[in-house]
């Protein structure tokens, strides 16, 4: 017996792995059941055109197969009165500092830095591209070196930029920045999931310019500690705002149904990381609907993410939520729940835009009422009103003119003149030449004797 919220998270070998694992005799060849069942969900050069009704077949005799060894029970049927979860994916534009930084390391895999004599030198060559892609995503700040020179560069005393440059910096920040003042106001309180320990720092030193009470609980918190956050958090009178947490290490395990907001700072590859982190609010207790918001930064790394985590969330609903394999459901109700989701997969790769959404719409996204989308809209009105009246207004992310002129630079030609140099350096010695040695006696019997002594 396998007990399991996940039998299936990324590809179909994993299922036949359990199938296995109960079955060895049965379920012998992982390679005969690819080639059975797997062309439906098959990727690049393997994909085999199939038309509706030939993956309608192929999947139902899956399902026919799995029929016998599956039962699932979903929390709806458990529990009938568990309130709604909706989720909201909210795309976010990039700061003129993430533009120049993502753009340098896409071209050329380097982020260009300052000398000390203020010249465009010195590029720190980075490993894995799509992970400092992802980072300059989430915030530039995570590149310490960038952070220090555009304190130099603003003549700000400390070697770390705070206030609103923490969410000038980034379009995510500055997002949250609209809407955490707005679901504190409201008393809706929230869980905050990031991939990466670091950005979690950068994010800690906000809720200290903004005054949110907060939590923090990543993988490197104690297991005595984890029940003493996790109580403080759900007291019934608890100040805490925000639970901040990593997807990895706070994403299991956790009753946190105090909260009825959860906010996906940076998607997982693997999408049930993410939704084990929702269902952290989203679970037996809960009392008020939950509202899912994900940040996705636009024309970036991040929506091919996302896009992949879809493409496995479809494969699941294909094989497992479509099987519904829990010894009520008619053949003829199957039949017709995987025709929508085939339906389904149709109409979303039609409607995909990369429109970044404005104040009004994120506060459809985040309002439970009417009168709190209202509220929402007035404290808009008041927070543009505001900064309309500061002095040495600035704009709510940084642009071009802002930043130091070293850092704009193309870096398509700083790498052709780095190239360039490398040449020179290995095939601008010219001939091969040997070293020359003397090896005509110079010295006098005099000095010699004396050298020997």
């Amino acid at each position: 017996l396998l007990l399991t919220g996940t039998p299936l998270q990324n590809k179909l070998p994993e299922l036949w792995a359990l199938l296995n694992f109960l079955l060895p005799s049965i379920f012998k060849s992982c390679t005969t059941f690819e080639q059975w069942f797997n062309a439906p969900f098959a990727t690049t050069c393997e994909k085999v055109e199939l038309n509706p009704e030939e993956t309608l077949l192929i999947i139902r005799r899956l399902h026919k197969v799995l029929r016998p060894f599956l039962l699932r029970r979903l929390k709806k049927e458990v529990e009938s009165q568990l309130p709604d979860k909706i989720e909201y994916v909210i795309k976010c534009d990039m700061s003129a500092l993430q533009r120049v930084m993502y753009n340098q390391m896409q071209t050329s895999g380097m982020l260009l830095t300052e000398d000390k004599n203020g010249k465009t030198t010195n590029p720190k060559a980075l490993m894995n591209t799509i992970m400092q892609l992802r980072k300059i995503c989430n915030h530039p700040f995570m590149f310490n070196e960038i952070e220090e020179k555009l304190c130099q560069h603003f003549n700000y005393t400390s070697s770390v930029c705070l206030g609103a440059d923490l969410y000038r910096a980034s379009g995510k920040f500055e997002v949250l920045d609209r809407i955490l003042p707005k679901l504190k106001v409201t008393n809706h309180r929230v869980l905050l999931f990031c991939q990466m320990t670091s950005l979690m720092t950068i994010m800690e030193d906000y809720f200290a310019y903004k005054n949110f009470t907060y939590l923090r609980l990543d993988g490197q918190t104690k297991s005595e500690e984890r029940g003493d956050l996790l109580a403080k958090f759900s007291e019934a009178n608890s100040d805490y705002f925000i639970f901040l947490l990593s997807t990895r290490a706070g994403g299991l395990g956790l009753n946190l149904q105090k909260a009825d907001t959860v906010v996906i700072f940076d998607s997982d590859w693997n999408p049930h990381q993410d939704l084990q982190a929702q269902d952290r609010a989203h679970r037996i207790g809960q009392v008020n609907e939950v509202r899912v918001l994900r940040l996705m930064t636009v024309n970036s790394v991040e929506e091919k993410i996302l896009a992949a985590a879809r493409y496995k969330l479809n494969v699941d609903e294909k094989v497992i939520q479509a099987g519904m394999f829990n010894n009520k459901s008619t053949g003829n109700e199957r039949r017709q729940f995987l025709q929508q989701i085939l339906l389904q997969e149709t109409e979303e790769g039609d409607e995909e835009e990369d429109e970044v959404p404005d104040d009004e719409i994120i506060n459809q996204m985040i309002a439970r009422s009417e009168d709190e989308y209202n509220l929402f809209n007035r404290m808009d009105r008041e927070r543009r009103h505001a900064e309309a009246r500061m002095p040495n207004r600035k704009p709510r992310l940084f642009e071009l003119s802002e930043l130091p002129a070293w850092l704009t630079k193309d870096p398509k030609e700083f790498v052709n003149a780095l190239i360039d140099q490398e040449a020179l350096d290995l095939f601008g010695r010219g001939t091969r030449q040997r070293k020359e040695v003397d090896y005509s006696d110079s010295l006098t019997e005099k000095e010699w004797l004396k050298s020997v002594q």
